[in-house]
């Protein structure tokens, strides 16, 4: 006979995995304060004069911080729609009019309203009609929460109709454009000739602050009734080096080992099974950096941050060049896909996506 189990027995407080939403989403306030302003904008029927760019290395929580958006529109009680996109599913602008008026929404608005405005257009039914309106009939229709993710695997001609779609649209009907990618995205969006790019909110996400690592940690623990002392946080914090993909893993390896109380010692026992994740994890990455012939450029520059929180564009140009002057640009970009490095919020100085993979790569030995 089955035994009942406890409610949050199993799963627990804390959500490692592909974009899965915590339960409590630490460190992220600004962000989310810029997205609601403008949902909330959405949902009065208002344009928002602007589109928005998320970006950020991986494992950061920019697919998170996409599902925490789309779980605000259920608060705003059916007055706008949201529609979220991944870049594999739209090979060309035909395909993207087509997932922007799917068959069910032009069965909802068969009373013509669309028909009055010019536009007849259904899926499948001759040539596919400009992205920029079918965006527009659609956000007449009713406001409209564009969601799309990975963007920086966007091919150029898809992404240059949708980004000038969403500018167009979204200068005079509630109509709200968000992208979410790596680092690299900017350069990829300056490729696509768009002009949206440049005049869009950038948000950009990276590692948490030591005093958001630590709510990440305490708050879901304090949900669950379980205490923490200092000493375990402090040494959790230090082990998660801030990285929001780390925090949710190394949470739950601990709320495994001791869910009434968390202790030094908890902790510890916790740490043999998250470093060999951790390890795993680092040896992807350099596995990654191999088959691309810029595991050397890697390991040039973890040993240029040697000692050193940040660098300039010019000393990461110069340990980048020493293995691969040839594309230096080309493996810098790469290096920023990755989540190797990050340009954070001042401009001249770059740090790396998490300090602990840096002394992963100083060990490898070629």
């Amino acid at each position: 006979m089955c035994g009942t189990l406890e409610r949050g027995s199993v799963r627990g407080p804390f959500r490692p995995g592909l974009g899965a939403t915590p339960p409590y989403l630490a460190g992220r306030e600004r962000e989310q304060e810029v997205l609601r302003e403008l949902l909330v904008d959405l949902g009065n029927g208002m344009a928002p004069g602007t589109q928005v760019v998320l970006l950020g290395p991986r494992g950061n929580g920019k697919t998170v911080l996409l599902g925490w958006l789309e779980g605000e529109v259920t608060a705003l009680e059916d007055r706008v729609e949201c529609l979220r996109l991944l870049p594999a599913e739209i090979p060309d602008e035909t395909r993207l009019s087509e997932l922007l008026a799917p068959p069910p929404w032009w069965r909802q608005i068969a009373s013509g309203a669309i028909a009055g405005a010019g536009f007849s257009w259904k899926p499948r039914r001759g040539p596919a009609r400009p992205s920029s309106e079918v965006l527009r009939a659609r956000a007449r229709r009713n406001p409209l929460l564009l969601l799309v993710d990975e963007a920086h695997t966007l091919e150029l001609a898809v992404g240059r109709a949708l980004l000038n779609a969403g500018q167009q649209v979204g200068a005079d009907l509630p109509c709200l454009l968000v992208l979410a990618g790596t680092p690299d995205l900017e350069d990829r969006l300056s490729g696509m000739g768009a002009s949206f790019w440049g005049r869009a909110d950038h948000v950009r996400i990276g590692r948490l602050s030591e005093d958001a690592t630590q709510a990440g940690f305490r708050r879901p623990f304090a949900q669950e009734g379980t205490e923490v002392s200092a000493n375990a946080l402090a040494l959790m914090v230090r082990e998660s080096q801030c990285y929001p993909y780390f925090v949710q893993y190394l949470g739950r390896e601990v709320w495994r080992e001791g869910r009434g109380r968390v202790r030094l010692r908890t902790v510890e026992a916790a740490l043999p099974r998250f470093r060999r994740m951790r390890d795993r994890f680092y040896r992807r990455r350099a596995e990654e950096l191999d088959k691309l012939g810029l595991l050397e450029a890697g390991i040039a520059v973890a040993a240029a941050f040697r000692g050193r929180d940040g660098l300039t564009r010019g000393e990461l140009r110069a340990a980048i060049g020493e293995t691969r002057p040839e594309s230096m640009q080309a493996a810098l970009r790469t290096l920023q896909h990755l989540g190797l490095i990050w340009q954070m919020e001042t401009a001249l100085r770059w740090e790396p996506g998490i300090p602990s993979l840096m002394n992963y790569l100083r060990a490898v030995d070629l």
